[in-house]
């Protein structure tokens, strides 16, 4: 068996289904591993996650999970217990569990990885967009938060549901490489001409997808195979 990169859907710590996937797809020595973000928050293991991630050099971009509990665990640092009654339950737990290598270790997370002719980000990427080290922060929050175009063609909120008009895979170029994403739960891995999402709601009682190729200098991304798990219960609603 040759070397392959192995890319994980939004597994938002659910860390039994990883578990349960990376046994079908057995990683061997030399294979490159790598969460599209959004491995924390929500479920029933976060902290778990990112350290079972660490500890087997799973690779991973920063999703807006990652970003939003560095803000809050800042907030907490700066304000204090008050501060813990504003925000999510999931959430307050995270941010009460961290210790100083968890945060130093999410703060560190690129918000996009490339490995020869394959990108990853977590949300999406805007035509015209080029990444680089030091982007700006809409930039960053595009990375990690795209979703939906409105008819003229801007990014907009996930719960504006009547002014969806295109997702954004379905217009990408492929200028910036053939993009692997998440962020968003669809039934089943969204397939288009450059993307390829394989986030499908583990944690909302979905399935935790992951999506295999053979790594070479230059990566054919028209062969492929999905691997599938599906979650044991559901975590969040």
């Amino acid at each position: 068996m040759g070397k392959r990169i192995i890319f994980y859907g939004d597994i938002h710590g659910c860390l039994e289904e990883l578990e349960l996937l990376r046994k079908q797809i057995s990683p061997q020595k030399g294979d490159i591993e790598v969460s599209v973000g959004d491995f924390i928050n929500k479920g029933p293991y976060s902290l778990n996650t990112l350290r079972y991630l660490r500890y087997h050099d799973i690779k991973s971009v920063m999703g807006n999970n990652e970003a939003q509990i560095i803000k809050c665990y800042k907030k907490y640092q700066k304000e204090g217990k008050s501060y813990l009654k504003t925000i999510r339950k999931t959430t307050k737990k995270t941010v009460l569990e961290l210790e100083d290598q968890d945060i130093s270790y999410l703060e560190t997370l690129p918000y996009f990885l490339k490995f020869n002719n394959l990108t990853v980000v977590h949300g999406g990427i805007v035509n015209g967009m080029r990444l680089h080290d030091k982007m700006h922060e809409k930039e960053k929050k595009l990375l990690t938060q795209l979703r939906y175009f409105n008819t003229k063609h801007e990014p907009i909120p996930y719960d504006d549901f009547e002014g969806r008009d295109l997702f954004w895979s379905e217009d990408y170029d492929g200028k910036e490489g053939f993009v692997i994403f998440g962020h968003h739960p669809f039934p089943e891995p969204k397939i288009d001409k450059y993307a390829i999402g394989i986030d499908t709601g583990c944690v909302y009682d979905g399935t935790l997808t992951a999506v295999v190729f053979d790594y070479d200098t230059q990566i054919d991304t028209s062969k492929y195979t999905f691997y599938q798990q599906k979650a044991l219960k559901a975590y969040f609603s």
